[in-house]
């Protein structure tokens, strides 16, 4: 049986959704590694960080974060432009805008939002660099992009609204049942319901590249110097 997770970036760590034959689990884990720690074995981890980063600064990020902006259209604004592999060993944020702007002639300073992922996104580069064999296993993905997979096209209210919460609750629950379950045994993890609920959208899509029938863009995938894909996965 397929067993796949969708993981979500969350205050002190991450909201993991999990889909497996005894249905829907969340739990919150410190670090991404912990989900492989005790033996776990899972055919698609879903993830909404960038994974795989191009060296030189790119106006609007890598292909596939274009890509993303341009299919969700209104809703692209919530797709942030990676930042170059400079910017993960950079201390501050200064230096992380000078390592950008230094990364080619065109280079730009990243968002102050790009920057507060980086300790996110440099977890999940340090799995894929020190254990290979989970690169087919760990794919981007971009929870948006899900729920408007889901919908048929891109939802028109943000996810902190209460019509954008209730469309988001609506397009779960035929997949999970009892959504409501599930985010208050997130809540009762610490993991706000904003976070539970992407989780279990981007578990969705893990669940399609786990069956084969998922789409990723662009397709092919890029891949950067060291062979990590750059691709964003519905």
């Amino acid at each position: 049986m397929i067993r796949v997770a969708g993981v979500d970036g969350a205050p002190n760590g991450w909201a993991v959704v999990s889909l497996g034959p005894d249905g829907a689990t969340v739990q919150r884990v410190a670090r991404l590694a912990d989900l492989f720690a005790s033996g776990a074995a899972f055919d698609i981890v879903a993830v909404d960080t960038p994974m795989g980063l191009a060296d030189a600064y790119e106006t609007g990020g890598r292909l596939c974060d274009r890509l993303a902006r341009a299919r969700l259209r209104t809703r692209g604004s919530s797709v942030f432009p990676a930042p170059v592999r400079a910017v993960l060993a950079a201390a501050t944020y200064d230096e992380a805008r000078a390592a950008s702007r230094a990364s080619s002639p065109l280079g730009k300073a990243l968002t102050i939002q790009a920057w507060n992922i980086v300790p996110k996104i440099r977890e999940a580069d340090a799995l894929l660099r020190e254990r290979p064999e989970l690169r087919d296993v760990l794919r981007e993905v971009h929870p948006e992009l899900s729920f408007a997979a889901m919908a048929g096209a891109p939802l028109a209210v943000g996810k902190k609204t209460p019509e954008g919460r209730a469309a988001r609750r609506g397009l779960l629950a035929p997949v999970f049942g009892d959504i409501e379950a599930l985010v208050a045994a997130g809540r009762a993890q610490g993991l706000p319901a904003e976070d539970v609920l992407d989780a279990a959208a981007i578990s969705w899509s893990a669940r399609r590249i786990a069956e084969g029938c998922s789409e990723s863009l662009p397709d092919p995938p890029e891949t950067d110097a060291l062979g990590l894909r750059m691709a964003i996965w519905i």
